[in-house]
C-alpha cells in the first residue's frame, strides 16, 4: 500500500466505523481458517476502495482471519494481501485506468512453478453497499446507487446513505496450486482468473439484490397487454356479455389486488425492526445448509422456496434468514386474508403477492394470476410459497396442495431456459404462538378472521420463544427433474399457451411428494420436541429426570453420525443436561425437585405438547418399530427385523413424508441396533438380537422407544381390522367412517389425546395408499376387500400392538350387523 493510501486509511477508519454496519457471510469457514494457518491467502475484491478494505478488515478480525492490510510473506518477499480488479472511476475523466491485479496474480502463479510446496489461496471477497437492484426506469436514486462503476464521490454518498446496510461475503478459497497443476501458469491463465472473478462478483450481486424491479404500475400495464390476459379479457367479455373495457378493468383490479410492491428501502427498515424483535423473542436462530442455496443462486439458478408452514411467524422469519444469507428476499405468496390494514401494505412492500384461496369458477382471475406468476419466474425473481397452503394445526406436514406448483411447472412449459430450482425448507420452533388457537379450532371452534384486532391479541401474548430453526433441504433442480421424469417434455413447450400433457398431473403429484419428503428430511431436533415426545409416552406423562436425560441421549444418538435423513440437524446443546435445562426454561414442563427430581407435562398441556412431538415423530417411527419387534419377541433374527421394517416402512413413509431406499434403510437398522446395544437395551449375538430383561433399568428406554409408533400402528390396525371384520367389503366412505368411529372409541377407552389420532384425513390417506399399492381389491359396486397380501401385512401389524389395545380395536371394528 502506498504511503498516501496508508495515511488516508488511518484518517477515515474511525469515521467509516461510525458510518457502517456490516453483515458477514462466511463460505467454507473451516477451510478458510485451516488454510490461513498454513498457507498464504490473498483477498480478491472488485474495487480498489479504501472503505471496502476497511470494512473487510473489520470483518476479517471478527472471523479470525488476517487483515487485508497485513502483507503476505512468501520466502523472503512481501506481497500485498489484497487484489483489486478495478480502480474507482475518476470524477472528471472517462477512464479509470487498470489496476496491477494481472501482474500480481501472474507473480503468484510464477512462484508456484518455483516452489512446489507453496499452495496460496485466492479468496473472493464480495463487498456491497445496500441491496437495491435498481428499477427499469432511471431516476435520481440511481445517481448515487449505481455501484457498477462508482467514482470516489459516488462512493462517498454510497457509504453515507447505505453504510448501515453493508454486506460482506468471504467465499470459498481457490487453490493456486490446483490451478497451476491442472491449467498451467502462463499469461492467459492469469487473465482467465481475473475474468472468472469478475463474473463471480456479477453473479453474487445478482443473487443478493435480484434483477431490476419493474415499477408496479408499469408491470400491471405490461401484463394487461400480454396476449394471454388480452385473450382472457375477451373470453370474459364474451361469456358474460359485458363490454371489453369492463372486463379489462376487472382484470386490472385483480392485478392490483395480487401484485407485490417490493421496495428495498422497506426491507432495510424491516431488517432493523425484525432484528430487534428476534433478539427480544428468540434466544437464537439456528440456520443450516445455507451454503448450498447460496451456491445455486450464485450459479444463476432462480430459487423458489417451498417451506413447511407452522406459524404466521414463518413469513417474516424465513425472509429474514434468506436476507442474512446474502440472498435477495423472495416474493411471497400470501393468502388474501392477510391483506388487512396495517399488515397488508407492510407485507406487500416486503414482497408479498396476495392470492385467493380458490380460483374455481373464475377463469379470468386464474389466467391473470397464472400470467403474473409466469412474469415473476421468467424475469428471475425469487419466489416463496407454502405447498401445504395453510398452517398445520397438528404439527405434522399436511398433504400438499398442488395449484401453485402446477403453475410453476407450466411456466417451465413456456420454453423457459433459465435454470429453476425448488428449495424445500424445514422451519421449527421451540414455541409456536398459535398452538392454543390451533387446538381450539381442532375442537370445532370457528377460525377467526385475520385483522388488526387479531394481531393485537397475538402481540399482547408475546413471550420468550426460545430458538427458531431454519434448515434448507435438498434442492430440486426443476429442469433436471422434469427431464428424468419425462425426457421429451420440451416438445410440449409453447411460449404463450402451453398444453397440459398427459404426463403433467402424475409429475406434479410426484414432485409435490418429493418436496414434502425433502422438508422432513431436513428436520431439526430440539429440547422441546424431544422432551414433549418422550414425556407424552410415560405413565402420567412423568419421568425421573435422570431417566428423561438417558432417553433423550438415546434418541439423539439414534441419528448421530448415521441418519437416512440427510439434512436433519441435532440439538445445538453440548449435552442432555443443558438440553433439559433449556427445555424447562420454555415453561412447558414441570420440574419437581426432591430426593428424586421428576419432570412432567401438566395435565392441561398434554394435547398442546402433541403438536411439538409431531414435528419430529417421522424421525423415530423406524427405531420405534425395531423396538416393538424386540419387545414382541424376546430374541429375534436380524433378518426378521429387516423384513418387517422393509414391509412397513413404505406405508409409514407415505404418511410421514420420508423415503429411504433399501440399502440406506438396512444401514439405519444396523446403526439403531448398535446404538441400542451401546445403551444396554439389547444384546447382539451374531445374527440374533435379544431385548433386555424387563426387570433391568435399561428396559424403560426400550419400552418408551417402542411406544412412539404405537398410535400410528393402532390407526392402521383399525382400518385393517375393519376390512377383516367385513369380508363382504365396504364402500370407501363406509370404510373411512367406520374406521373413524372406531378410532374415536379407542381414543376414549385408552385416553389417547392427540387430535390427529381421529383425524379422518389421515385415515383417508392410509386407505388411499393401500388402494394405490393394490393391497385392496375393489369388487362390484365399489366395495373394498382386503387382498391376501394385505392380510399378511395385517398379521405383522397386529403382532406389534398391545393385546389389550387390540382387543378394543376388535370390538370397535366389528360388523355391527352380525
Amino acid at each position: 500500500m502506498t504511503d498516501y493510501k496508508k495515511l488516508f486509511s488511518y484518517l477515515i477508519e474511525y469515521p467509516t466505523r461510525l458510518l457502517t454496519k456490516s453483515k458477514l457471510v462466511l463460505g467454507q469457514f473451516d477451510k478458510l481458517t485451516q488454510d490461513c494457518g498454513t498457507q498464504p491467502i490473498f483477498y480478491v475484491l472488485k474495487h480498489d476502495s479504501i472503505t471496502d478494505l476497511l470494512v473487510l478488515k473489520r470483518a476479517c478480525s471478527k472471523a479470525g482471519l488476517p487483515s487485508p492490510f497485513k502483507p503476505v510473506k512468501i520466502g523472503e518477499q512481501l506481497f500485498r494481501r489484497y487484489v483489486c480488479l478495478d480502480k474507482l472511476q475518476p470524477v472528471l475523466q472517462k477512464s479509470s485506468g487498470e489496476t496491477d491485479a494481472k501482474a500480481q496474480i501472474q507473480t503468484v502463479l510464477d512462484l508456484h512453478t518455483v516452489n512446489t510446496d507453496l499452495d496460496a489461496k485466492l479468496v473472493p471477497c464480495f463487498v456491497a453497499w445496500g441491496r437495491s437492484p435498481g428499477v427499469e426506469t432511471n431516476n435520481i436514486k440511481t445517481l448515487f446507487n449505481d455501484q457498477r462503476k462508482p467514482s470516489w464521490l459516488k462512493k462517498f454518498f454510497i457509504v453515507l446513505f447505505s453504510g448501515r446496510d453493508n454486506f460482506i461475503s468471504i467465499n470459498e478459497p481457490l487453490s493456486i496450486r490446483h490451478v497451476v497443476e491442472n491449467y498451467g501458469s502462463d499469461d492467459e491463465i492469469s487473465h482467465k482468473l481475473l475474468r472468472v472473478a469478475r463474473f463471480h462478483f456479477q453473479r453474487q450481486r445478482l443473487a443478493m439484490a435480484g434483477p431490476r424491479l419493474w415499477q408496479r404500475d408499469n408491470l400491471i400495464t405490461s401484463l394487461l397487454a400480454s396476449p394471454v390476459i388480452k385473450k382472457a379479457i375477451e373470453d370474459e367479455a364474451k361469456s358474460k356479455n359485458i363490454p371489453i373495457e369492463k372486463a379489462r378493468q376487472t382484470a386490472k383490479s385483480y392485478l392490483d389486488e395480487m401484485s407485490a410492491d417490493y421496495r428495498e428501502s422497506h426491507i432495510r427498515l424491516l431488517d432493523r425492526i425484525m432484528t430487534w424483535v428476534w433478539n427480544k423473542l428468540y434466544s437464537g436462530l439456528e440456520v443450516k445448509n445455507g451454503d448450498a442455496v447460496r451456491k445455486l443462486a450464485q450459479d444463476g439458478h432462480e430459487l423458489i422456496y417451498v417451506p413447511c408452514h407452522r406459524s404466521h411467524m414463518d413469513y417474516l422469519l424465513l425472509t429474514y434468514v434468506i436476507y442474512y444469507q446474502g440472498l435477495v428476499p423472495p416474493h411471497i405468496a400470501a393468502g388474501v386474508n392477510l391483506n388487512f390494514w396495517p399488515m397488508g401494505p407492510i407485507f406487500r412492500r416486503a414482497g408479498a403477492f396476495f392470492i385467493r384461496r380458490s380460483f374455481r369458477g373464475n377463469k379470468l382471475y386464474s389466467e391473470t394470476f397464472r400470467e403474473y406468476l409466469a412474469q415473476l419466474i421468467s424475469k428471475g425473481y425469487a419466489i416463496k410459497f407454502y405447498p401445504e397452503s395453510g398452517r398445520s394445526r397438528t404439527g405434522r406436514l399436511l398433504k400438499p396442495k398442488t395449484g401453485m406448483l402446477a403453475m410453476t411447472v407450466q411456466t417451465m412449459l413456456r420454453n423457459l431456459e433459465r435454470p429453476v430450482t425448488l428449495v424445500p425448507v424445514y422451519i421449527g420452533y421451540e414455541h409456536v404462538m398459535e398452538v392454543k388457537t390451533y387446538l381450539r379450532e381442532l375442537k370445532g371452534e370457528k377460525k377467526k378472521k385475520e385483522s388488526w384486532l387479531h394481531l393485537f391479541s397475538i402481540l399482547k401474548n408475546l413471550r420468550h420463544f426460545g430458538r427458531g430453526y431454519v434448515n434448507f433441504g435438498q434442492p430440486i433442480k426443476l429442469n433436471k427433474d422434469m427431464t428424468e421424469y419425462q425426457a421429451d417434455w420440451k416438445k410440449d413447450c409453447d411460449p404463450y399457451y402451453p398444453p397440459k400433457p398427459a404426463w403433467l398431473n402424475g409429475y406434479i403429484t410426484n414432485l409435490s411428494e418429493k418436496i414434502m419428503r425433502n422438508i422432513n428430511h431436513a428436520a431439526a431436533l430440539n429440547g422441546v420436541t424431544l422432551t414433549a415426545m418422550t414425556l407424552a409416552l410415560a405413565n402420567k406423562q412423568t419421568l425421573f429426570r435422570d431417566d428423561l436425560e438417558s432417553q433423550l441421549a438415546l434418541l439423539i444418538d439414534l441419528h448421530k453420525n448415521d441418519s437416512p435423513f440427510n439434512n436433519m440437524t441435532l440439538p445445538p446443546e453440548d449435552n442432555v443436561v443443558e438440553l433439559v435445562n433449556n427445555a424447562l426454561k420454555m415453561e412447558k414442563f414441570v420440574e419437581e425437585k426432591g430426593e428424586q427430581t421428576t419432570v412432567s407435562i401438566a395435565a392441561e398441556q398434554v394435547v398442546e405438547m402433541s403438536y411439538y412431538r409431531n414435528n419430529i415423530i417421522h424421525l423415530y417411527v423406524i427405531p420405534s418399530i425395531i423396538a416393538a419387534i424386540l419387545l414382541e419377541n424376546a430374541t429375534v433374527d436380524k433378518q426378521k427385523i429387516y423384513q418387517v421394517v422393509q414391509q412397513i416402512s413404505p406405508i409409514l413413509g407415505n404418511e410421514y413424508f420420508f423415503s429411504v431406499d433399501e440399502t440406506a434403510l438396512n444401514q439405519h437398522i444396523d446403526h439403531c441396533l448398535q446404538t441400542m446395544q451401546n445403551y444396554l437395551v439389547i444384546e447382539l449375538q451374531g445374527e440374533k438380537v435379544s431385548a433386555v430383561d424387563h426387570a433391568q433399568p435399561p428396559y424403560l428406554q426400550l419400552h418408551l422407544l417402542s411406544l412412539i409408533a404405537q398410535e400410528t400402528l393402532q390407526r392402521y390396525a383399525i382400518v385393517l381390522q375393519t376390512l377383516e371384520a367385513h369380508p363382504n367389503g365396504l364402500s370407501r366412505s363406509e370404510l373411512e367412517r367406520t374406521a373413524q368411529e372406531a378410532a374415536k372409541y379407542l381414543a376414549k377407552m385408552h385416553d389417547i389425546k392427540g387430535p390427529e389420532f381421529t383425524d379422518k384425513s389421515i385415515l383417508t390417506q392410509f386407505v388411499g395408499e393401500l388402494k394405490d399399492r393394490e393391497l385392496i381389491v375393489i369388487k362390484e359396486e365399489g366395495r373394498f376387500i382386503a387382498s391376501p397380501a394385505l392380510a399378511q401385512l395385517a398379521e405383522v401389524i397386529f403382532d406389534l400392538i398391545d393385546g389389550d389395545v387390540f382387543n378394543t380395536i376388535r370390538h370397535a371394528s366389528a360388523d355391527k350387523g352380525e
